[in-house]
């Protein structure tokens, strides 16, 4: 089996959900670390356009919105599950709420508490995803945010007062969601002290940050471009329903539905209900197939 190589970097709220995930089910992975900010030029040869962080590789298939990461680490790996399948439809439906409603919360105030110590260009690199981004935006924003992030804090607090994790006894990728819009917050100290003053969702944030950092080696990009160039594509199996949009072969673009206008443009090789594949070629690593979920993205005919 093709090892997994995660492109990310430290500080992205998205990459520690999955880490999260990694290192509760003991997987080895290797860690690309990203730039923060645009230029990517070890990362979109191979999402063909997609900048956002993380995105998973195996091999020559490249997996792009932790939706779809998780999944497909949950099938290469079924070991210590994080999506039973008793419980798959709550699990993500409070992934959906997490990474979108709570995570929306949780920027405004620590980008605003953080932003002495942004590096330079960064309004400006994330401008071009969301056009209206910008100091004076964030500084509205930040105390309704606030306030509605401290609601959900006293809505997780609650259940986690009855339940070491979000629906039970074990943790699940409803956990990882939920935990990676509050780490995030964590990164800034006056905001630290909400989660500190709730005790039982303090206790949850330090029973997941104990899982460590899991068994991770690093890697450069130069050598998972490299990987990439030497496999081929593997998981594409699968095809294309006869009652979908469009058909095997068609060339489509996707983009995300919410921010960034970046597209990803290929040929159709597997469209199901949660999820659509293209196969691509790149002039740095030859053909790779991109996936994505089909939720929070749109499927044109390019």
């Amino acid at each position: 089996m093709a090892e997994i190589i995660l492109h990310h970097y430290a500080l992205s709220p998205f990459s520690e959900k999955i880490r999260r995930v990694l290192a509760y089910k003991g997987v080895p992975w290797r860690a690309v670390e990203q730039p923060i900010m645009m230029p990517k030029p070890e990362l979109v040869p191979l999402t063909g356009g997609n900048r956002r962080i993380p995105a998973m590789q195996v091999g020559a298939d490249v997996y792009c919105d932790t939706a779809c990461i998780a999944r497909r680490i949950e099938q290469l790996h079924p070991e210590r599950p994080v999506i039973p399948q008793a419980a798959a439809g709550t699990v993500a439906m409070i992934e959906d709420w997490a990474d979108h409603r709570l995570f929306m919360f949780a920027v405004p105030p620590t980008i605003l508490a953080l932003f002495d110590d942004l590096p330079p260009g960064f309004i400006e690199d994330r401008r071009a995803m969301s056009p209206g981004f910008s100091r004076e935006a964030i500084e509205a924003a930040a105390p309704h945010a606030l306030e509605q992030a401290l609601h959900a804090f006293d809505q997780l607090d609650a259940q986690l007062a009855r339940s070491p994790y979000l629906l039970g006894a074990d943790f699940t990728l409803a956990d990882a969601a939920a935990y990676h819009p509050v780490r995030f917050m964590q990164n800034a100290p006056e905001l630290a002290a909400h989660v500190a003053a709730r005790p039982a969702l303090a206790d949850w944030c330090g029973r997941i940050a104990g899982f460590g950092e899991g068994k991770v080696t690093p890697l450069s990009g130069a050598e998972a471009l490299a990987a990439a160039t030497a496999a081929t594509p593997a998981d594409v199996d699968g095809g294309v329903p006869a009652d979908a949009p469009f058909a095997a072969g068609d060339t489509v673009s996707i983009v995300a539905d919410d921010y960034g206008p970046e597209t990803t443009v290929g040929r159709l090789v597997r469209m199901q209900a949660n999820e659509v594949v293209v196969l691509r070629e790149d002039a740095a690593v030859g053909e790779v197939a991109v996936h994505y979920p089909r939720a929070g993205y749109v499927v044109s005919r390019a």
